[in-house]
């Protein structure tokens, strides 16, 4: 009887254990299904992150910019009565101004433009000392010398932009006495994708120049209506201006003061349309679907 009991002990024993491995397992498997699951899932979220990323690299920005003053610094000298001809005063002042926009590569494009001497750019603090030292030597001479003033401005302007085009232009301005000061813009067309400013290379080869020049020299003379001596420059002194800009028109080649006009007749903007210039683009240009060009919109 009493082995009896111990057999019986000894099987539940067993019977037990057994029903524990079976539980046991069980919950195994189902856990690594569920890891299964979720390394499934896992996968799946990485792709859908990774398409995204994918998309949001090629969407170009609209962008947004407002101004951000530099060096903004003013400063009036008053100088003592004479029996010579000498002005009362005299004033200083150095402005120097960026923009701000919502893309930090852009916000970095821009201050290397507007501060760039000699293929280097400096650092803000290191603009900014330097623009001090101008405006403090600048003083000394003047109190030596008197002047009516003296005036150094720069500061950059948002054209406008085109899906992946934008335009900005460099502009300045320096009076130190005279008649006038002397000022103007340089421009620039980039490519938002790349991050790149366009060149001349970049729309037409080098043997197309002469073409573009006798296009551009049609529109500077009014297509013959003013005659070829009566021009502010001779034709064999008249060039391709390689201060240009894109927009939708065509390409705009600007001149600065006394480059093709008089002083008074401020900056010259002469454009030739896309119409115009189909022919001469390189392939690799229209390749980027920049713009629409005629044979494409009649398609």
């Amino acid at each position: 009887m009493k082995s009896k009991l111990i057999s019986a002990l000894i099987l539940s024993v067993f019977l037990t254990a057994g029903c524990q491995d079976k539980e046991s397992q069980a919950q195994i498997d189902e856990l690594n299904r569920t890891v299964s699951q979720l390394t499934e899932q896992n996968k799946r979220l990485e792709m859908d992150l990774s398409v995204q990323q994918m998309r949001a690299d090629n969407v170009i920005p609209t962008i947004f910019a407002e101004e951000e003053a530099v060096f903004q610094k003013s400063e009036t000298i008053n100088y003592p009565k004479s029996k010579e001809y000498a002005p009362e005063e005299g004033k200083i002042e150095y402005s120097v101004s960026t923009l701000k926009t919502n893309a930090d590569w852009l916000n970095a494009l821009l201050w290397a433009e507007l501060t760039r001497e000699n293929g280097n750019v400096p650092t803000r603090e290191e603009f900014v000392a330097a623009y001090q030292k101008q405006l403090d030597d600048t003083k000394k001479e003047m109190l030596e010398i008197p002047s009516i003033g003296y005036e150094d401005k720069r500061w950059v302007d948002f054209i406008g932009q085109r899906e992946k085009l934008a335009t900005f232009a460099i502009g300045y301005y320096g009076f130190s006495g005279g008649a006038h000061g002397m000022g103007g813009k340089r421009y620039f067309t980039l490519d938002m994708a790349t991050h790149q400013i366009l060149q001349l290379t970049d729309l037409f080869d080098a043997n197309v120049l002469p073409k573009i020049k006798a296009l551009l020299w049609e529109v500077y003379t009014r297509n013959g209506e003013v005659k070829d001596d009566e021009t502010f420059v001779g034709k064999q002194d008249f060039n391709v201006s390689d201060n240009f800009y894109l927009d939708f028109n065509g390409v705009h080649f600007i001149y600065g003061a006394y480059e093709i006009a008089p002083y008074a007749a401020g900056e010259q903007d002469l454009t030739l349309g896309w119409w115009q210039l189909e022919d001469l683009l390189k392939a690799s240009f229209k390749q980027q679907n920049y713009v629409k060009l005629v044979s494409e919109a009649s398609e």
